[in-house]
């Protein structure tokens, strides 16, 4: 006869309840070997007839620890609920013989229905990995109920702890206690009991009458199907949790274990010869600050109520065993706590220990279990130190970047000293837990022998401009996080003068210089000689219009009074400005020998004979061995964007040039990406910003896409030494330039435009679509190209000799607007990137406004440029028509007090350079800005990007066109798409 045994096999997190069979008729056999099918086990097919009824069921085998031996029996398995649902009435309705398993689980069924029956469940949240459940779970047992369940615990067969769960082997198996297997079976049936009455209950009138919608899912998912998940949307946990406590306290008396966590302490060995770690569970309350007790504690109050922080709670140990199976899946090595009677601590190896701080410990606290961790493991110890720079050998009377110097490192691990000799053994353990002066700390041990490597350099003399990088930048990513940075001897001065630009000592004005420095311009000489002294390059940044050129030209005085050199300084600028530095060094240092090299007609370069020399870029590139050939006491490159392509033959040239110091002056240091800004410091301090690809990913990647506030931030102590940056708004800078109003002008499309638009619209999302690479990216920017041109005029978009009037609502408006202006005595620049259409806005506005109006261009010639510009200078015209690149540097147009952008740039920082031929040094009126934007078109949303874009200038980010071709057909659509009223 086949006699049916169960029991509970704890798996995962609950578990399963397994039926197998033994037929005692079969032949008992030869001992057998281990893990061999037991000879009287009877087969699954046997099972399924006198097991009729069974919910779900899955044909499984299990092993079973006998005393003679692990053996194998095949068997079936049904979930906990479904079988605290079907064992109740075994002993009843069952015609087949069972054992005693069988007998006490049905046993243990009943008590859980009478439980159920009385009331003893409530309602409970779990949270797992973030994700919150719904069940039911049983309040403690009354004191007669727990006499009950130690009886059940004293009949439960040992059988019933000797099976293997399939996850496991039974080599290492420890049974679990019986208190725990019938604890796993009471809380899993629960809730399945409790959802099977619930649901007989009419419309479920606790989920009809719940007052919010967030309580509603919740309660459906209490009497809906066994584990659902609560709907999105939810309140978070915590919320839920005080909400079921307060609901329940007028009834317990005490707080739920919903209000209660189960955590985690790391506690390290006794001594540092020791290699075993602890875990240690423990139970802690939701309150700010939080209380908490050990595992420990909870197990020696098991079932009373116990005081946690002021809160009585009855049965926290419950909490630990509910969350248990929910930690040994979040961090696996807690698995052996799941399979103790009363599971409070567990040893740990250091490599585990390391697991555990890398990624367990983060894994669990996200998923809501609090961590304690020694101090000194919360986070790897930073490697810190202070360095001091000093001169290495004998004092030379020239410095520059290339110069050595002697780096002392002192050395600090989390905070406490550390030499090299302890860094060495500490990077040859390779590991993530070390002892360092009794303590234990975690380090990152790639870092280690990063800071090692890094650090290892520093054995010889370095550059001075290896030193300085390292010194300034304190780079919190770097292998060495320097903290301070000191000099010895002339590096000191260097250092603080460096850091604190308040320190740098004034120089004399020079005796030569005809007119007399503003204050600021004075400082902007100090600052130009200190890094000259030094042999350091400078970028002068300050804003168009305060004077770069008259503070250069006093360097170049300056250095001659001073007996600093004889040698001449190399001026570069473009070809628009030669004639006006030849002015400007004849009025301002009339003393100085001045040499033009340019022109068709220029004579062999006789540099020694003069101070200055000025050259244009194309020459610089084109006569780059005799330029070479001249050891200069500096170079000047004036409008220094030019430099922003550091591959053009002009840059590489100028980088090949022999020169004590560098300096280039330009009003837009950064005008199109970050790029410009290394090209800059490539021609001025060779080196100081490591190679392009090393910039790029240290720090143009990191802003640019990701606007890394640290890179930045790194990036700006870097350069601001050698940068010096003065804006014209800045009161405490000129105090008397007046006002610049800056304002947006709308006008509308005509019919005409808006049909073009529309078409235009439809060929630039066609192409966009139809191409990839950088045939999408010329595609989509000759789209967005011809929009403005359409924005602009019809005319300006395909050549047509047919009339201007009329046809453009922009042109209307500029009109209207130059005729009000000009009735109250205004003068007024009118810039447009497309000259074409400036040559015919000249006539027309000419005609329009009756009176001259003046127009540039790239095609006008240097002295063509200069008489117009003294035309309009001089009042002979009011209106002042540019090309927006050949007219926005290098020209000083103070007559205007007006200035009109008829279409807009890309870049901010291309307009402001145009804006500023009026708002400089000489103006006297308030100068008004107008920008043109064609309403409901990409002018509107360009402004709006622009506007956001502009207020990166204090990171010196700056964007070009490059970005509107990476731009995604849907965000290209959403950009250029006609918008209509209505």
């Amino acid at each position: 006869m086949i006699t049916v045994h169960g029991s509970v096999v704890p798996f995962g997190a609950s578990g399963f309840f397994f039926f197998w069979g033994i037929d005692r008729r079969l032949a008992p056999g030869a001992r057998r070997r281990a893990l061999a099918l037991h000879p009287q086990a009877v087969a699954a097919e046997q099972l399924y007839p006198l097991l009729s009824g069974l919910p779900h069921v899955n044909a499984v085998a299990c092993t079973i620890m006998l005393p003679d031996g692990a053996a194998k029996f095949p068997g079936l398995a049904i979930s906990l609920g479904a079988a605290a649902q079907w064992l109740p009435d075994v002993e009843r309705t069952r015609s087949f013989a069972f054992g005693q398993s069988l007998r006490t689980w049905s046993a243990a069924a009943n008590l859980l229905l009478e439980l159920l029956a009385r009331g003893r469940f409530v309602p409970l949240l779990r949270a797992e990995a973030g994700c919150l459940s719904a069940d039911w779970h049983l309040v403690a047992p009354e004191p007669e109920d727990a006499d009950r369940l130690a009886r059940l615990e004293a009949a439960l067969p040992d059988v019933c702890r000797a099976i293997v769960p399939p996850d496991r082997s039974h080599k290492h198996y420890r049974p679990p206690e019986a208190g725990a297997l019938i604890s796993l079976f009471l809380r899993t049936g629960t809730g399945a009991l409790a959802r099977q009455f619930l649901e007989g209950v009419p419309d479920r009138p606790a989920a009809r009458s719940a007052g919010s919608s967030a309580a509603q899912n919740w309660l459906l998912a209490l009497t809906g199907q066994e584990g659902r998940d609560l709907p999105p949307g939810l309140p978070d946990a915590a919320a839920l949790y005080e909400a079921v406590d307060e609901w329940l306290a007028p009834v317990s008396g005490e707080r739920g274990l919903g209000a209660l966590r189960t955590g985690l302490r790391l506690r390290p060995p006794a001594d540092t010869t020791s290699a075993e770690w602890e875990l240690e569970l423990f139970v802690q309350n939701c309150e700010t600050p939080p209380a908490r007790v050990s595992a420990r504690t909870a197990w020696d109050a098991l079932g009373a109520e116990l005081e946690i922080g002021g809160g009585k709670y009855r049965a926290p140990e419950q909490r630990l065993l509910a969350d248990l199976p929910t930690l040994a899946r979040l961090f696996p090595a807690l698995e052996p706590l799941s399979s103790e009677a009363a599971p409070e601590r567990l040893a740990i190896s250091a490599e585990e220990v390391s697991r555990f701080l890398r990624e367990g410990a983060f894994t669990l606290q996200e998923a809501g279990f609090p961590v304690l961790l020694p101090e000194g493991l919360v986070r790897p110890a930073a490697l810190s130190a202070k360095l001091t720079v000093k001169p290495a050998g004998a004092a030379e009377s020239r410095f520059g970047l290339g110069h050595l110097v002697e780096v002392d490192w002192e050395l600090a691990l989390g905070g406490s000293p550390i030499d090299m000799d302890e860094l060495r053994r500490l990077a040859a353990q390779k590991r993530g837990l070390v002892e360092h002066q009794g303590r234990w700390v975690q380090v990152d041990p790639e870092a280690i022998q990063a800071a090692l490597k890094n650090l290892e350099k520093y054995k010889e003399p370095v550059t001075l401009g290896t030193a300085l990088r390292t010194a300034l930048a304190h780079d919190k990513k770097a292998p060495v996080k320097v903290e301070a940075a000191k000099g010895q001897g002339w590096v000191a001065d260097l250092l603080t003068r460096l850091q604190e630009p308040a320190t740098i000592e004034p120089v004399p004005p020079p005796q030569g210089l005809q007119g007399t420095l503003r204050p600021y311009q004075q400082r902007g000489l100090d600052w130009l000689a200190f890094l000259r002294r030094y042999g350091l390059g400078a970028c002068l940044a300050d804003d168009m219009g305060l004077g770069k050129t008259i503070q250069l030209i006093a360097l170049i005085l300056h250095e001659r009074e001073q007996g600093l050199t004889e040698k001449p300084t190399l001026i570069i600028c473009p070809v628009s400005l030669v004639g006006n530095w030849r002015r400007e060094l004849a009025r301002f240092a009339p003393s100085l020998r001045v040499m033009v090299f340019h022109g068709a007609g220029r004579s062999t370069l006789r540099a020694a004979e003069h101070d200055v020399v000025i050259t244009t870029y194309t020459l610089a590139a084109r006569e780059e061995e005799a330029l070479k050939a001249v050891q200069w006491a500096g170079v000047i490159a004036d409008e220094a964007q030019a430099l922003k392509n550091p591959s053009t033959q002009h840059a590489k040239a100028l980088r090949h040039l022999h020169a004590e110091y560098r300096v280039a002056c330009t009003g837009t240091p950064v005008e199109n990406h970050l790029g410009d800004l290394w090209s800059l410091l490539a021609f001025v301090n060779p080196g100081f910003l490591g190679a392009a690809e090393e910039f790029r990913k240290s720090y143009a990647l990191p802003i640019e896409r990701f606007r890394d506030e640290e890179a930045a931030a790194r990036l700006k102590r870097l350069v601001q030494p050698m940068i010096l940056r003065r804006l014209k708004t800045d009161q405490s800078i000129i105090a008397d330039l007046p006002e610049k109003l800056e304002m947006v002008t709308y006008a509308n499309l005509t019919m005409e435009q808006a049909a073009l638009y529309e078409a235009a619209v439809q060929e630039t999302l066609e192409k966009a679509e139809g191409a990839a690479g950088i045939a999408r990216h010329g595609a989509v920017v000759a789209g967005l190209t011809r929009l403005k041109q359409i924005c602009n005029h019809p005319a300006c978009l395909r050549d047509d000799a047919g009339p201007l009037e009329g046809r453009s609502g922009k042109l209307d408006r500029l009109t209207e607007m130059l005729e009000e202006g000009l009735a109250e005595g205004d003068r007024a620049l009118v810039f447009t990137q497309f000259s074409s259409f400036g040559r015919r806005m000249e006539a027309y506005l000419a005609r329009r406004l009756g009176c001259p109006v003046l127009f540039l261009d790239g095609s006008t010639s240097r002295s063509e440029r200069d008489a117009l510009v003294q035309q309009f200078q001089d009042g002979e015209a009011p209106v002042f028509v540019l090309s927006l690149k050949a007219g926005g540097v290098g020209l000083n147009l103070t007559a205007a007090n007006r200035v009109f952008h008829f279409d807009r740039w890309w870049n901010p920082a291309v307009e402001d350079q145009a804006t500023d031929r009026a708002y400089r040094i000489g103006q006297t009126k308030q100068v008004l800005v107008h920008k043109l934007v064609t309403a409901g078109t990409l002018e509107e949303r360009i402004d709006e990007l622009l506007s956001e874009k502009r207020q990166l200038s204090a990171q010196v980010v700056g964007t070009g066109e490059a970005w509107l071709g990476e731009l995604s057909t849907d965000e290209l659509r959403q950009l250029i798409s006609l918008e209509r009223e209505g």
